[in-house]
C-alpha cells in the first residue's frame, strides 16, 4: 500500500531507443503507476522498493517531430507548469543517409561551482566543467534542427568508487558492510541514488529527455580495476562485501542503461525483461542475471547494436563478461563475439564499432599490455608470472592489447569488413574508445597482403565528459604516444615474442586533454568529426574545438 499522494518522476524521462518509426521513453517513479507517453503505456515494474517503466511507442509519423509529455495514471507529471526547457520531443532517425552522433565517455558527478570546476589547476576535489552540461546549453541557444540526432556514452555514466560528497550525505546513515570499503556504492540502493545524481542536473536532465541516448558501462561503475585480472577477482570475491556490490552494481546497470539499449522489438523477445514486466517484480530476474554474468563461465550479453538511419552502431561490452584465466584471456565469451559479429552483415552505409575502451591503443601503450599478458602466461618463466599480473593490477593494463586473443579476432573483424567478407563493404568503419581521459583520431590501415579495399577506416578516442587528469596523469599519458615508448614497448613485446599486429595506425592529430566531447557527422556522402573541449569559467562555460577531421 502507498499514501494518496499522486505519483512523481523520480529520474527522467529519458529518451533511449529512437527508430524510423518507433521510440522508447524510460523513467523512474517514486511509486507504482500506469505511465503514458504519446498514447502508449507501460506499468511500472519494482527493484528493491524502486520502480521503473519502459514506453514503447510504435507507428510514429517520420515527417514530424513529437513533442510528448509524461502521464502517470493519467494526469501529467512531467515536465511541471513552470517548465523553463523545451517540452522534450521524439526526432525520427534521419532517412536521407546523414547523421549528427555525439559521443564520449566517463562524466564523473559533481556540484557545478568551485572547487569542482576549477579549470587551471588540479584540486583533489576537482573534475573540471561538466562538458556534458555544456553542451545541452547551447542547445539551448541554438535553433533545433542543429540539434544532434544521438548521442553515445562509452562507459563511466558514474564512479561507484569516487562518489562526491552529495552521495556521501545521502548514505551516511547507512551500513551495508561493516568492513566494507568506505566512499563507495555498496549496494543497489545506493547506485539507484548515484544515478539520480548523475542524471539530476535540470540542463543534463532536458537533454536526455530530448537525444535519444545509448550507453554502456566500464570499470568505474564497479572499481577502477575490476575484470583487470584473475588475482584481483579473486582477492575480492574471498571479502563480504564484494558480492552485494557487484551484483546491486550489475543489477543497477541492467534497469538504468542497458533496457534502454534495446529496441522495441528486442525488448519483447528479451527473456529477461519479459519475466520482469509479467509480475511486475523485477528483483528475482534481474538478480539471477546479474548473478550469471558475474560468474567466471557466465554470459552477460549486454553487448548492443542499433541503426541510425544508414549508419549501424554496434557497442561491444568489453568488461562484464571477460574470461580473465592465464592461458585462456578473452575480453568477451565466445558467444557474445559471436553474436556481435553475426551484426556485420553489410546492410548499412556506413559501420560504427564502440567499445568502452580502445582498440588501437597508441603502440608504446599497444606493445606493453600485449607484453603484461605473456608475461602472466609464463613467457619469462613461471617464477615471474606474478610480475606480469602485478603490472597488470597497478598500472590498469586492461584494454584490448591485453587480450590478445580478442584484439586479433577485432583485426581480422575489420580487414573481413573492409574487404567485402561479410557483405557489402560500407563506404567507412569507425572505432570508437573512451576511458583513457583524452583524445585523438587514428588513420587505420590494412596489412599488405589484404585483398584491396574502398572502406575507410579510422578510429577516434574521446573521454572524458567530466574527468580530467592531472597534472601527472597527462604528462604519463602525453610520453605514451611518444616514439621512445613505442621503442620500449617493441623491445619487451620481442622479449616475449608477441606477433606485430596486422593493422597499422597513424595518429592524425595530437593528444588533446581536458573535458571534451566528439561529434560525427555524415552528410552529403562525406563524413567529418569535431571533438570539443570546455573553456571559460565555471559561470560561463563554452566549447572550443581542438579537432576537426574529414573522414571521408
Amino acid at each position: 500500500m502507498h499514501d494518496g499522494a499522486m505519483p512523481e518522476v523520480r529520474v527522467g524521462p529519458l529518451l533511449r531507443h529512437v527508430g524510423t518509426t518507433d521510440a522508447t521513453v524510460w523513467v523512474e517513479t517514486d511509486k507504482p503507476c500506469e505511465v503514458e507517453v504519446l498514447g502508449s503505456r507501460a506499468d511500472t515494474f519494482e527493484v528493491e522498493g524502486h520502480h521503473f517503466a519502459i514506453v514503447c511507442i510504435t507507428d510514429l509519423d517520420p515527417d514530424r517531430e513529437h513533442p510528448y509529455d509524461v502521464r502517470l495514471d493519467g494526469r501529467t507529471a512531467w515536465p511541471p507548469s513552470d517548465y523553463e526547457f523545451p517540452a522534450p520531443r521524439i526526432r525520427l532517425m534521419p532517412r536521407d543517409g546523414s547523421l549528427r552522433l555525439l559521443f564520449g565517455s566517463c562524466r564523473a558527478s559533481a556540484p557545478h561551482r568551485p572547487p569542482y570546476t576549477y579549470q587551471h589547476w588540479w584540486h583533489p576535489k576537482g573534475q573540471g566543467i561538466d562538458v556534458l552540461r555544456t553542451y545541452g546549453q547551447r542547445m539551448l541557444r541554438q535553433p533545433s534542427a542543429m540539434w544532434p540526432d544521438a548521442l553515445l556514452m562509452m562507459g563511466d555514466q558514474l564512479y561507484a568508487d569516487q562518489v562526491n560528497d552529495t552521495i556521501k550525505d545521502l548514505v551516511a546513515e547507512r551500513e551495508v558492510h561493516a568492513n566494507g570499503p568506505v566512499e563507495v556504492l555498496e549496494d543497489f540502493e545506493e547506485y539507484c541514488i548515484g544515478y539520480w545524481d548523475a542524471w539530476s542536473d535540470p540542463v543534463v536532465r532536458w537533454m536526455l529527455s530530448t537525444l535519444p541516448t545509448s550507453m554502456m558501462f566500464d570499470d568505474h561503475e564497479i572499481n577502477d580495476k575490476w575484470n583487470t585480472s584473475q588475482a584481483w577477482l579473486e582477492e575480492k570475491r574471498k571479502t563480504d562485501w564484494y558480492q552485494t556490490r557487484i551484483i546491486g552494481g550489475l543489477m543497477a546497470y541492467w534497469v538504468y542503461q542497458h533496457l534502454g539499449n534495446m529496441s522495441p522489438d528486442e525488448l519483447a523477445k528479451d527473456e529477461t525483461f519479459q519475466r520482469v514486466i509479467e509480475t511486475r517484480n523485477g528483483l528475482e530476474p534481474i538478480r539471477e542475471l546479474a548473478q550469471m554474468a558475474e560468474k567466471d563461465d557466465g554470459a552477460s550479453y549486454f553487448s548492443m547494436c542499433r541503426d541510425l538511419g544508414s549508419t549501424r552502431l554496434i557497442v561491444a561490452d568489453a568488461r562484464t563478461g571477460r574470461q580473465l584465466r592465464p592461458g585462456q584471456r578473452k575480453i568477451m565469451t565466445d558467444e557474445e563475439w559471436n553474436w556481435i559479429t553475426a551484426k556485420v552483415d553489410g546492410h548499412y552505409d556506413h559501420l560504427l564499432f564502440a567499445s568502452s575502451l580502445p582498440m588501437l591503443l597508441p603502440y608504446g601503450m599497444h606493445h606493453i599490455e600485449a607484453w603484461s599478458e605473456a608475461v602472466t602466461d609464463g613467457a619469462w618463466g613461471r617464477r615471474l608470472c606474478g610480475v606480469g599480473e602485478k603490472v597488470r593490477i597497478t598500472a590498469n593494463l586492461d584494454h584490448w592489447a591485453c587480450f590478445q586473443d580478442s584484439y586479433r579476432k577485432f583485426e581480422d573483424l575489420v580487414i573481413d569488413v573492409a574487404t567485402g567478407r561479410r557483405g557489402t563493404a560500407p563506404q567507412s568503419m569507425v572505432a570508437f574508445g573512451g576511458d583513457v581521459h583524452h583524445c585523438w583520431v587514428s588513420e587505420v590501415s590494412l596489412p599488405e597482403d589484404a585483398p584491396p579495399a574502398t572502406t575507410k577506416v579510422w578510429q577516434v578516442v574521446c573521454s572524458g565528459l567530466r574527468k580530467e587528469p592531472s597534472a601527472v596523469e597527462r604528462v604519463v599519458l602525453r610520453l605514451g604516444h611518444t616514439r621512445v615508448a613505442e621503442r620500449f614497448g617493441k623491445l619487451l613485446a620481442k622479449t616475449v615474442d608477441v606477433g606485430a599486429p596486422r593493422l597499422r595506425w597513424r595518429p592524425v592529430t595530437m593528444p588533446h586533454f581536458r573535458n571534451q566531447i566528439g561529434t560525427l557527422e555524415i552528410a552529403g556522402g562525406e563524413m567529418g568529426v569535431r571533438i570539443e573541449k570546455v573553456t571559460g569559467g565555471w559561470r560561463k562555460p563554452h566549447l572550443t574545438a581542438v579537432i576537426e577531421h574529414k573522414l571521408l
